[in-house]
């Protein structure tokens, strides 16, 4: 007959009977280490803020009302007359008829409206106008007894003559322009062309006014 001891465990030595008590322990000392933990670390602190942020001003405009252009009426159409059968219409008030001769000539006719000549650039003509006759300006006896010298430029407008028709002051003296506009204005040039036909063109004349 087998001893019996070998078929029992000792009582001591099994560790299912000390597993209760292992997880009592366990479960203490986890419960003691995160009181530990809780109250080692109960104030959390961090670096990180929040940026500031700028107020944005929303501003509201008024936008007037749109108005709508109402377009004119159209001209009311020409009434033709019509020729009436009423007998008590005032004779001033009729239209007489009257016959028109298409082949008789027409005499002391108006002349027909002259066209005004262009002004080309100076740069597009193909000949560029030439003075004829140049006449120099008069010293001012003002501007002598007060030693005053300059230079006037002018830009005259050559028309198709030769002639000189208009003319402005581009550098001005206010003691010598006018005796050099009266010269300008008697300067006679070979007209400009354009192509082949004469044309007006503004070109400048400088008058140099020096004591000698």
């Amino acid at each position: 007959m087998a001893n019996s001891s070998l078929l029992y465990k000792d009582p001591e030595v099994d560790l299912r009977n000390k597993y209760p008590k292992w997880v009592e322990w366990a479960f203490v000392v986890t419960l003691i280490a995160l009181i530990g933990l809780f109250f080692a670390f109960k104030k959390f602190e961090t670096s990180a803020g929040l940026s500031k942020t700028e107020d944005q001003i929303i501003e509201i405009e008024q936008i007037p009302p749109t108005k709508q252009i109402q377009k004119p009426p159209p001209p009311a159409r020409p009434k033709i007359p019509i020729e009436s059968d009423d007998e008590d219409i005032p004779e001033d008030l009729t239209i007489e008829e009257t016959e028109i001769d298409f082949n008789e000539e027409i005499e002391d006719l108006p002349p027909p409206p002259e066209e005004e000549e262009p002004i080309v650039p100076f740069y597009a003509l193909s000949d560029k106008p030439e003075v004829i006759k140049r006449v120099p300006a008069a010293y001012p006896e003002l501007a002598k007894k007060a030693g005053i010298e300059g230079t006037v430029v002018l830009k005259v407008l050559v028309n198709t003559k030769g002639d000189v028709e208009d003319v402005e002051v581009l550098k001005s003296h206010p003691l010598l322009d006018e005796s050099a506009i009266n010269a300008a204005k008697q300067f006679k040039f070979k007209p400009g062309k354009q192509r082949d036909r004469f044309v007006k063109v503004w070109m400048s004349i400088p008058f140099t006014f020096k004591l000698k």
